[in-house]
């Protein structure tokens, strides 16, 4: 029985991360075959995932759903969580897409744990083992090979690419942990609910959803569905549901699933070839980030 809840949770989790990157795969459709904008995309996506969290919270939570907003330090933290963690996390994510390939900007954002060992470091002014500094530079060498081909003098992606990715990688590392005190307080559902709303209004400040930029017909429709709809409110639903039947720490590693199959839908859909040191990066990153995630 505990092993069939065990597989269950599994099963879940490796869904929710693979609506994560169909949703990818959709949003680099959306700007390469329809010319939408990263902007737009991440307002509308914020903005209708917001509307339906927030609409289960009010439906589950009913009176304890504004409690965050009653408390001065945790409405803030909600603000703060809502800022990087929700609209940078996602803006950052989407534009890397946009100036190059979901395959690289989800390999970067992969390398969230490397920014937590850093800042934990830090945070705690103690250097870290020495295999653990070995993860780390079989991180960056991972990146950096993924980042140049093996032609070390030029980046196989613009500048702008690159920065934006490791951008939302720390973001990742910040969305993973700043709210851990907001999350044990009020539940994940509710602190991501107000978090996404919150996202919303920054990403509609900036780029409101009715300035629409691209081509708007069925097909681009169905794609803004998935992206907004199936990789973001139902992925994260099933992957709070996971949590349920497995670990926390489990469904992490778990997520590893979504690089790869953008990679390899990548290859299918758009034709992506990778080199042999690309390939070599990108199981550099695997394995490091694999232990990291362990340790953490």
């Amino acid at each position: 029985m505990q092993t069939q809840k065990k597989l269950h949770g599994m099963l879940l989790a490796s869904l929710a991360s693979s609506l994560w990157a169909i949703s990818g795969i959709s949003g680099e459709i959306l700007f390469k075959k329809f010319n939408f904008s990263s902007d737009w995309l991440v307002s509308t996506r914020t903005l209708i995932s917001g509307i339906l969290l927030s609409a289960i919270v009010i439906f589950i939570e009913k009176k304890s759903v504004l409690k965050p907003l009653k408390n001065k330090k945790d409405c803030l933290g909600i603000i703060l969580f809502g800022t990087a963690g929700m609209y940078l996390v996602q803006y950052t994510y989407f534009k890397t897409i946009e100036l190059s390939n979901v395959s690289f900007a989800t390999i970067l954002q992969f390398t969230a744990p490397f920014f937590i060992f850093v800042y934990e470091s830090a945070k705690n002014r103690k250097l870290p083992s020495v295999s653990t500094i070995i993860l780390l530079f079989m991180t960056i060498l991972g990146v950096v090979f993924i980042a140049t081909k093996g032609n070390f003098s030029n980046l196989s992606v613009s500048m702008e690419a690159l920065v934006f990715g490791l951008v939302s990688a720390i973001m990742i590392a910040f969305y993973s942990t700043y709210p851990k005190k907001l999350l044990k307080k009020y539940g994940s559902i509710t602190v991501v609910g107000w978090g996404m709303i919150v996202g919303s209004i920054i990403s509609n400040i900036i780029h409101p959803i009715w300035k629409i930029e691209g081509n708007v017909n069925a097909k681009s429709i169905i794609q803004v569905i998935i992206v907004v709809i199936l990789g973001t409110s139902i992925a994260y639903l099933i992957y709070i549901a996971s949590l349920n039947y497995i670990s926390s720490s489990l469904a992490g590693i778990l997520t590893a699933f979504e690089p790869v199959l953008a990679a390899i839908l990548s290859v299918i859909i758009f034709g992506l070839k990778f080199s042999s040191v690309e390939i070599v990066g990108f199981v550099l990153v695997f394995v490091s980030i694999f232990i990291l995630e362990k340790r953490l």
